[in-house]
């Protein structure tokens, strides 16, 4: 068995490459940190993939869980997506009512559809 550290360090999370840099107010409410759909998506798809795989037996579901609400957290600057997420990780910890994902999935296309027409036109790009 690999010898174990006297301490646990945690590190610095790796910075998305596509994130925000700042966290900025947004209608009264200040996020605890920027929200990034591709972020929320990979939270997502990776509490899917061990939510499936605890149904085979493997004991993911305090992992699923943990990216369910990390799928929630960088989703704070959407109510409705945020509160859709949140909804469904406290369903699965309450009783293990599955996510539904086909929900979730039409949120994050709605989400990142309408972010794609937020963004400024890119000048490099010709028509």
């Amino acid at each position: 068995m690999p010898e174990q550290p006297e301490s646990l360090q945690p590190t610095l999370k790796k910075k998305c490459p596509d994130c925000p840099p700042l966290v900025v107010p947004r209608r009264g409410y200040t996020p605890t940190r920027p929200s990034c759909i591709d972020c929320v998506e990979k939270h997502l798809g990776a509490a899917l993939v061990l939510l499936t795989e605890t149904r085979e037996g493997y004991a993911y579901r305090l992992r699923a869980i943990g990216h369910l609400f990390e799928a929630e957290d960088e989703s704070q600057e959407w109510p409705e997506f945020h509160a859709a997420i949140r909804a469904a990780r406290k369903a699965y910890q309450a009783d293990g009512t599955l996510p539904d994902w086909d929900t979730l999935a039409t949120c994050a296309h709605e989400r990142r559809t309408a972010l794609a027409n937020e963004a400024p036109a890119d000048p490099t790009t010709v028509s």
